[in-house]
């Protein structure tokens, strides 16, 4: 067996115990592919983000960036009845096509989908969330980071996609809006003694903030 095949019956055999999608998720993906950019989470990813809504206790998520919903539906589906995901997106026809997906998701009762520009609606949102997801424009992302900061309670956590830039994030000849935005970001929740800080290696990269208690 060659280290390829090998690594490719290895993801098989995870893929179908913790991130195996059901039908609604590959139909969600399917949409997406078929209608929008092709710019949403994983399934590790998401996989990824429902076990930590379990591990904060999540009752109040607060996503930057809909798209077609497929990451707020992994997170929608792991809140307890009780609980709620606010969903920021400036496209209304992603936002109307979230709507739908949330419904067919069954957690439509769960989700607010919040059109207009992000960093407007997050100036009018009061605290406290339990974990924030950020996976918009990346020129927003250090002031999407402001807000967090703001909103996230102790313990909670911040969280981020695209942190990697496909590998331009540590490239010297890369430095256009895009990964100056990112790189600010990375060195800020790395430097911020209110945070404990990773990079897990999904996908294009997804980082990792606890908000600290004291």
């Amino acid at each position: 067996m060659t280290e390829q095949t090998s690594q490719a019956a290895l993801d098989d055999y995870l893929a179908g115990r913790f991130w195996a999608e059901d039908q609604l998720l590959k139909d969600l993906r399917a949409d997406i592919a078929a209608r929008a950019p092709r710019i949403n989470i994983s399934p590790e990813a998401g996989a990824t983000l429902a076990t930590l809504v379990h591990a904060v206790k999540a009752t109040r998520i607060l996503e930057v960036g809909t798209l077609f919903g497929y990451s707020g539906t992994w997170l929608a589906r792991a809140l307890p009845d009780e609980g709620h995901l606010d969903t920021l997106e400036l496209s209304p026809v992603h936002a109307e096509a979230a709507r739908e997906w949330f419904d067919r998701a069954g957690v439509g009762d769960k989700v607010t989908v919040h059109l207009g520009d992000a960093g407007e609606t997050l100036a009018s949102l009061d605290g406290a969330y339990d974990m924030v997801f950020i996976d918009a424009d990346k020129e927003g992302y250090p002031s999407y980071l402001d807000h967090a900061l703001r909103l996230v309670r102790p313990g909670g956590l911040i969280l981020a996609d695209n942190i990697h830039q496909r590998g331009r994030l540590a490239a010297a000849s890369e430095d256009d809006a895009s990964v100056r935005a990112i790189r600010t970001y990375v060195e800020r929740i790395a430097s911020d003694p209110r945070l404990r800080s990773t990079v897990l290696p999904l996908g294009d990269g997804l980082s990792l903030s606890v908000v600290s208690a004291t």
